[in-house]
């Protein structure tokens, strides 16, 4: 059957892509992207019920697509289909000439590879691409293994957000511990409405005062029995508390009652103070995603 492409339209579009994404991992739980990271992607978009990606299409089935952002293509295959990066990666080339600035021309222009994917890698260098210092390491933790046994912080206490309600108060911790920070209430009530969030995954630690000390978001795959963190913050007066850690347990525990086996966190490399938290958790990394970027002329 021939492979057509054609801009993302609606929601029938958005669960084919799902599809594509669990079938992905099933395959090779080292992946470019979950359900979890395609939602707080969409939640990020000025309108998430209308964006750039773009797909390729066996018949009705959505086998790869690009996701576009400021200055670079995130490209996610079909593991079958793989010679189809090389056209995913033109047209990325073609939506960023066209999409930038007049004052951003030439454009520098990126995209992602595994360390681990020499395949990946290898389209990037005939294209002229050049690998960057800049990486995030891929974690993975079984939840068969035990947990830390941890302690809150006397006066603090772990829930889930109350409801949207309590959207305010979360941005704005959301904006304290990823200061300069695109979080917005828009982007927030957005991620509400995605179809992998669960208001008892939405954790939080409230202060003494009760306001929000530390957060995180855990998606729930069902199909793969799998749960990713993103994000995990903490406001910056309540630090070094070990606030983060102990709600990413209580995290790992909700995920095992919910009949998973193993989550994954994705962390800029380099970052020490996270790089230490996710090793004392039990996250090791599976693979480091790196940067390459060319530019545009």
């Amino acid at each position: 059957m021939a492979i057509i492409s054609r801009q993302y339209a609606n929601e029938q579009d958005y669960e084919s892509m799902r599809v594509l994404l669990r079938t992905c991992y099933a395959r090779n739980p080292l992946v470019y992207c979950t359900i979890g990271d395609l939602d707080w992607w969409r939640s990020a978009e000025s309108n998430p019920d209308s964006f750039a990606a773009q797909l390729w299409l066996e018949g009705r089935q959505v086998v790869a697509f690009a996701w576009p952002s400021p200055n670079q293509i995130d490209i996610i295959c079909h593991p079958d289909l793989r010679d189809l990066e090389e056209e995913i990666l033109a047209w990325g080339e073609q939506w960023g000439r066209s999409t930038a600035p007049p004052d951003q021309q030439p454009l520098t222009f990126s995209s992602w590879a595994f360390t681990g994917d020499a395949r990946r890698a290898a389209l990037y260098e005939r294209q002229g691409y050049t690998r960057t210092s800049v990486a995030l390491n891929y974690r993975t933790r079984p939840l068969t293994q035990p947990f830390p046994e941890l302690t809150l912080a006397q006066g603090y206490r772990i829930r889930n957000v109350y409801g949207p309600e309590e959207a305010s108060a979360r941005v704005a911790v959301h904006r304290d511990a990823f200061a300069p920070s695109r979080m917005t209430l828009d982007y927030y009530q957005a991620a509400l409405r995605m179809p992998t969030y669960r208001r008892k995954l939405d954790l939080v630690v409230e202060a003494p005062d009760q306001s929000l000390a530390a957060f995180c978001i855990v998606w729930y795959d069902e199909v793969n029995r799998m749960g990713v963190f993103e994000p995990v913050g903490c406001h910056s007066a309540h630090r070094r508390r070990g606030l983060t850690s102990t709600l990413i347990v209580e995290g790992l525990h909700r995920l095992r009652q919910l009949g998973a086996y193993t989550t994954h966190v994705t962390s800029v490399a380099g970052i020490v103070p996270a790089e230490a938290l996710y090793e004392l958790l039990g996250f090791t990394i599976t693979d480091r995603n790196e940067r390459w970027q060319k530019t545009l002329s």
